[in-house]
C-alpha cells in the first residue's frame, strides 16, 4: 500500500488529538490527502475500526432519532462539503469555487502564489485553514483581511496551503 502515511495513520486512529486536528484541517485545502483519507476509509470501513457496534441494541434508536432531528431542523436548506461542488482553477495551485454571486473559496496547494493586481471592488478573505502571506504578513486560521475598492492588492502566497473564504462587495 502506497498511501501517504498522515492519510494512514489518520484512517487507523495512529495520531494523537491534536495530529488528528491538523489532519482535519488539512483536509479543507488539501486535496491529494483528502482523497488518499476517502479511499482509505471506503477499502477498510466495513472493518469497523471504530464506531458503535452492529450489536449494540440501541444503535439503531439513535440512527433513527438523529436522522429524524437532521430531517426537521435542516428542512429546506442546503448544505455541501467544502470539498463538494464544482471547483475551477484560478491560478496555478489555486482553485476556486463560487458560493453565491458575491463569494468564493480558495483552495490553495501549498506553495501556491496569486498575483498582485489593482482592486476593482471591497474584497473580505478570511483565512478558514492554513496560512496565507500578504505584505510579508502571515494570516492563520480565522484572519480577517479587508480589501477597499481602488486599492493595490499585494501578491499572496502559502507555504502549507489554505482555504480562505472571500466575499466582494
Amino acid at each position: 500500500m502506497n498511501a501517504d502515511p498522515r492519510a494512514r495513520d489518520f484512517v487507523f486512529g495512529a495520531l494523537s488529538p491534536a495530529e488528528r486536528a491538523s489532519i482535519i484541517r488539512a483536509r479543507l485545502y488539501d486535496r491529494d490527502l483528502d482523497s488518499a483519507i476517502a479511499v482509505l476509509e471506503a477499502q477498510f470501513g466495513a472493518l469497523g475500526l471504530s464506531g458503535p457496534s452492529a450489536e449494540d441494541p440501541g444503535l439503531w434508536d439513535s440512527i433513527d432519532a438523529a436522522i429524524d432531528l437532521e430531517d426537521c431542523e435542516l428542512a429546506g436548506k442546503r448544505i455541501e462539503a467544502a470539498a463538494d461542488g464544482k471547483w475551477f482553477d484560478h491560478a496555478p495551485g489555486i482553485e476556486a469555487k463560487r458560493l453565491w454571486p458575491a463569494a468564493v473559496l480558495l483552495r490553495c496547494v501549498p506553495g501556491a502564489r496569486d498575483a498582485a493586481h489593482e482592486q476593482d471592488r471591497d474584497e473580505h478573505i478570511v483565512v478558514i485553514a492554513g496560512d496565507l502571506i500578504v505584505g510579508g504578513r502571515t494570516l492563520g486560521t480565522g484572519d480577517h483581511l479587508f480589501l477597499p475598492v481602488g486599492t493595490h492588492h499585494p501578491a499572496m502566497r502559502t507555504v502549507e496551503g489554505c482555504l480562505l473564504f472571500i466575499q466582494f462587495h
